[in-house]
Formats: C-alpha cells, sequence, structure tokens
C-alpha cells in the first residue's frame, strides 16, 4: 500500500496534474456550446414526436443541471441551452451537426493527452485513429446524457402522457422512480470505463482499468455533491463576483472534474506499474 502510494504521488507530481487538469477544463469550456447545440437538436428531435405540445424540449436537461449541478454552474449552462434551443432538429442530419460534434470532440481530445500523461506515454496513434476515437467516446458521452435526459423527463407531462397512452398508469410512476438513478449512474460509469479503456494510448485488459473508473465515477460525484453544498452554504462565486460568478463556479466545476478524471488515470497507472497481476496480463 505505501508503494502504491508513493508510486501515485510521484506520477501526480511529476506529471503536472493540476495544469493538466487546467488544461481539460479550457477545452471542455468550449466544447460545452457545441455539444450542448448537439443535444438539444436531438432532443427537439424526440420530443416533438412523443409530445408536440410539449413547450421546452431541453426542460428535462434544465432540470438535471439545477438538480445534480452546483447552482452557480447550473445557471452558467442554462443560457447557452435555451440558445441551442432555436436550432432545427433537423441540423442533426445535416453536415452542420456532423462538423458541431466534431468540435465538442477536443474535449475528449484534451482528456486522451491528459490520461497519456499520466501514463507517462507519448500517443503514438495516427491521427486518424486519435480523432475516431475522440469522437466515438464523445458520441458515446453525448448517447449518455441523452439517454440521463430522457429518463428524466419520464418524470414530467410527456412521460405522464406516454404512460397514459400505454394503458399503464401508476406501475409507470414506479418504475421510473426506480430506474432513473440506478441506470443513469450505469451509463456515467460505462462511458466512464470506455474513456478510461480507450482514451489513453496504453493497453491491456477493460477489467484493470475499473478501479480507476470507479474511482472517478465515485469521485465526480462527490466533488459534484460537496460543490453544491460549498455554493448554497457560503454564496460561491456569485456573491464574490457578481455576473461573472457563474462563469468562474462553471469553470472551477470543470476543473475539478478533469482533476477526478485524471487521478482516476493515475490509480490505474500505479496499478499496472506495482500490480504484478496487472504488469503481466498487459496487450503487447
Amino acid at each position: 500500500m505505501l508503494l502504491f502510494g508513493q508510486t501515485a504521488l510521484r506520477i501526480f507530481l511529476d506529471n503536472n496534474a493540476t495544469g493538466l487538469a487546467q488544461q481539460i477544463a479550457y477545452n471542455v469550456l468550449f466544447a460545452v456550446a457545441p455539444l450542448l447545440i448537439f443535444l438539444t437538436a436531438f432532443c427537439g428531435l424526440i420530443i416533438q414526436q412523443v409530445n408536440d405540445e410539449f413547450a421546452n424540449p431541453a426542460r428535462p436537461i434544465l432540470d438535471w443541471l439545477d438538480a445534480n449541478l452546483p447552482s452557480d454552474a447550473a445557471e452558467f449552462l442554462q443560457g447557452p441551452v435555451e440558445s441551442a434551443l432555436t436550432t432545427s432538429p433537423q441540423f442533426l442530419l445535416s453536415i452542420g451537426g456532423v462538423l458541431t460534434l466534431w468540435s465538442a470532440k477536443n474535449a475528449i481530445a484534451a482528456i486522451m493527452s491528459g490520461l497519456n500523461a499520466m501514463y507517462g506515454l507519448e500517443d503514438s496513434r495516427s491521427w486518424l485513429k486519435r480523432n475516431a476515437t475522440a469522437l466515438l467516446l464523445t458520441i458515446g458521452l453525448a448517447a449518455s446524457i441523452l439517454v440521463s435526459g430522457l429518463l428524466q423527463l419520464l418524470g414530467t407531462e410527456a412521460g405522464a402522457d406516454v404512460a397514459g397512452w400505454l394503458g399503464l398508469g401508476s406501475v409507470w410512476d414506479t418504475a421510473v422512480r426506480w430506474l432513473q438513478w440506478p441506470v443513469t449512474v450505469v451509463l456515467v460509469t460505462l462511458i466512464i470505463v470506455m474513456i478510461h479503456r480507450f482514451a489513453p494510448a496504453f493497453h491491456g485488459p477493460l477489467r484493470w482499468y475499473l478501479p480507476g473508473a470507479l474511482l472517478t465515477t465515485l469521485g465526480l460525484g462527490l466533488a459534484t455533491f460537496g460543490l453544491q453544498i460549498y455554493f448554497a452554504s457560503f454564496g460561491g462565486f456569485s456573491a464574490a463576483y457578481g455576473v461573472f460568478g457563474a462563469v468562474l463556479a462553471f469553470i472551477f466545476w470543470l476543473y475539478v472534474v478533469g482533476l477526478v478524471i485524471l487521478a482516476g488515470g493515475i490509480v490505474n497507472a500505479t496499478l499496472f506499474k506495482t500490480h504484478p497481476p496487472a504488469k503481466t496480463a498487459l496487450v503487447d
């Protein structure tokens, strides 16, 4: 255990994890707008098919942000989401939709670079393979967000309409209440596992990436919950910086997210270096 801790600390310090977390936050910040445009257009496409009287197709996402992110960070995101509502759902089927998703993948590319640094690797993959991996992981992230948002939607008026149409009644409410969060947690954990497995240019059996992925999942939940309490109890950035507080809070939250993801990479990198079964199970 002592060797594990010493190795992990050395990886953290030698590879400037705090600086890499800042780079991740920077890239994610610039990827938020195109990703929100894509997600909102997709939400609009689905909602129009399910309930064309639902006034705001991104309402489930907005409600989810309010309920699960630090208040200042959620406030920052509401404006871009509302602006993205003007995007036609058919945008998804256009070249613009593809280019928007391509722009959003820069956030995943930054995470890939950070995780490679934790392993002490230069990414030797070809330009095509690196960008294809980043794009596929971005699509997976977008899909997990969409499904999570739709699960929240099932507990709203639109979900009640669907339940009535299917004749499910109270069974629907019970199923939604029990399934919303477990399915969301599974989806989030799955995409995090995929990121830890495929983002770094370091190949081993999937099971050896699970410790870092689970640490990341747990860490994201604890960090977000902790920041929620902090902003609610002490006024957060808005009290100190006024109109700029929501922006600063969101950037700070992204920085913490970057640190937590890199911490998961450090755990996996340390495991591969210090645990004999993991070292001998590597795939060349």
